[in-house]
């Protein structure tokens, strides 16, 4: 006979009369709202191009629905700024909108943060329709006129990765700037920390726990630019975006290998500065034997991310939940049982806080109150917050201006694979690429560059790389040299690892395993998240040429 699974977390339904797509949950935080699509569409096409035909009809559907009665009266239009690049959403949901303002700088905040002023044009166009009875839960995009189309589904999540992806493909492709799956950190004053991982890894908890440590500031939690940088003779720094070489104009990522091949060239160039300022120059006055930096740049205004961050950082409780949040769930008495231990550890954390705010509120809530607020808040992996982070580090201590570059000087690839006991490591290039090409997640899928949000014909990417694989036999640091080797690579990959190829040279770059709750000397998570940020500092502090740290000697190198 089957045991039943017990039901540990539960949302109410739709409201009879209202939006099949979104509606309101228990109160929890500023509001909460729940949508009916909780994780990725359904339907899910990034290669629209190749169908004739396709992007006219989704447009034409949109259209259709923005010059109808309904549409006219309920759709909203606005612009913000992600990286430089204007985007345009359309969009009938009051849930879509009200995190699409509060997320992103408007072309106003943008000017007003940066100094610089934003596009007068959109380069990216969005439309976000829910309720369309002609349309089935979908998510499409189209690299050719850089737009993106949901149906039914308003879901933000979605949404923003697709956006973001719609916005790496142009700067990567226009400007040589790699848009990246990652979260970044200022320790030690000038040392810029870049995690690159997979969800499930520990990229939040890395960034956040890095700032127990004296003279840091939190840049980044999910999402980042990086530009790659040359000296000038001269001095200055440049990111070269377009070369006029004898073959015709060079642009974006492709400039780099061309340089690196025509080292004695001198041709015009034309590239940014790491604070965005244009310069045109010539490629003899750059000093191109002092090899490339990066520099990382925030993307978001407001931080949407994971509400379960509360688990392993007490400390944004508070924030949390006074922040607006989507999909917060209701716990059962299953769930509280179940998690009973961990509920009373962060409990007694924020109860008994050092900030005074965050423990009279929960004193005021009291203890049982505040295990129920706690549980939801982690109890569904999908649950979000958009969370300003200012007030939980001050805003001396958080990067704000879409445009202040952060050097990068370490580079962590995460995983979480208690199979491998090796949990720090410094790569080799090829080691490095075969990792990201590869991208396998803690559940076993494949993402390549540890990045979901790619805007790219995932399904024809896989299956080049799994060619790929096949061909190197189960030959350690083997597919990336026979990636480049291949004259039928596809552009997107392409494009990619030329981008990594450049970070490779700029920064140190690790493999740091998030398992030290595996060592049987560590007594529970929060010591195993110490001991891994001690981990990180060292190596970022120290940077060794060579390192290779197991579970038995880990603890040495910290020491």
């Amino acid at each position: 006979m089957a045991i039943a699974e017990k039901e540990l977390f539960t949302f109410p339904g739709a409201r009879e009369g209202g939006s099949s797509v979104e509606w309101p949950g228990t109160p929890i935080g500023a509001s909460n709202v729940l949508t009916r699509t909780k994780s990725r569409t359904k339907v899910h096409d990034k290669a629209v191009d190749a169908k004739p035909g396709l992007f006219d009809k989704l447009v034409g559907s949109a259209s259709r629905y923005m010059e109808s009665e309904q549409g006219r009266r309920k759709t909203r239009v606005h612009d913000v700024v992600v990286h430089g690049i204007r985007v345009r959403a359309h969009t009938n949901s009051d849930h879509l909108i009200d995190f699409w303002v509060d997320n992103w700088f408007s072309p106003d905040e943008w000017q007003k943060a940066s100094g610089k002023p934003a596009p007068t044009e959109p380069q990216v166009m969005v439309y976000a329709f829910g309720d369309l009875a002609d349309e089935e839960e979908a998510a499409y995009y189209s690299r050719e006129h850089d737009t993106v189309i949901f149906f039914n589904t308003s879901y933000y999540g979605q949404l923003k990765s697709w956006v973001l992806g719609a916005v790496g493909r142009v700067l990567a492709d226009e400007y040589g700037i790699h848009s990246l799956h990652g979260a970044a950190v200022e320790l030690s004053g000038k040392k810029g920390v870049l995690y690159v991982a997979p969800t499930g890894t520990g990229k939040s908890t890395s960034s956040y726990g890095l700032m127990k440590f004296p003279n840091t500031r939190f840049h980044s939690d999910d999402w980042v630019y990086v530009r790659y940088v040359y000296q000038t003779k001269d001095g200055r720094r440049i990111g070269p975006r377009r070369i006029e070489s004898p073959d015709g104009p060079i642009q974006g990522y492709r400039c780099f290998r061309w340089l690196e091949e025509n080292p004695d060239a001198d041709v015009a160039l034309v590239g940014l500065t790491p604070e965005n300022d244009e310069i045109s120059l010539r490629t003899s006055a750059l000093a191109l034997d002092k090899g490339v930096e990066a520099y990382t740049y925030i993307s978001e205004k407001v931080f949407y991310l994971r509400t379960n961050l509360v688990e392993n950082f007490p400390e944004s409780a508070l924030d949390l939940v006074k922040s607006k949040v989507e999909n917060v769930p209701d716990v059962t008495p299953a769930f509280l049982e179940e998690h009973r231990q961990l509920l009373d550890d962060v409990t007694r954390l924020v109860m008994q806080a050092d900030h005074q705010p965050t423990r009279e509120h929960f004193e005021r809530l009291g203890p049982e109150k505040t295990r129920e607020v706690m549980a939801r808040l982690f109890a569904f992996d999908n649950a979000r917050a958009m969370l300003d982070v200012g007030p939980v580090f001050g805003q001396e201590r958080v990067f704000t201006n879409p445009l202040e570059p952060l050097f990068v000087t370490s580079v962590f690839l995460l995983k979480r694979d208690f199979d491998d006991a090796v949990i720090l490591e410094r790569l080799s290039l090829e080691r490095f690429m075969d990792r990201l090409l590869i991208g396998e997640t803690p559940t076993g899928t494949r993402e390549i560059a540890y990045n979901s949000y790619r805007a790219t014909d995932d399904a024809s990417e896989r299956k080049y790389i799994d060619r790929l694989e096949q061909q190197a036999n189960g030959q350690a640091a083997a597919i990336y040299p026979r990636l480049i080797a291949q004259s039928d690579v596809p552009s997107t990959l392409l494009e990619e690892f030329e981008l990594f190829r450049a970070m490779y040279q700029a920064a140190a770059c690790y493999s740091l395993n998030t398992v030290l709750q595996k060592d049987p000397q560590v007594r529970d998570k929060m010591e195993a998240v110490r001991l891994t940020m001690d981990l990180i500092a060292n190596a970022v502090n120290r940077r060794p040429e060579q390192l290779r740290l197991t579970l038995r000697d880990y603890r040495g190198f910290i020491s």
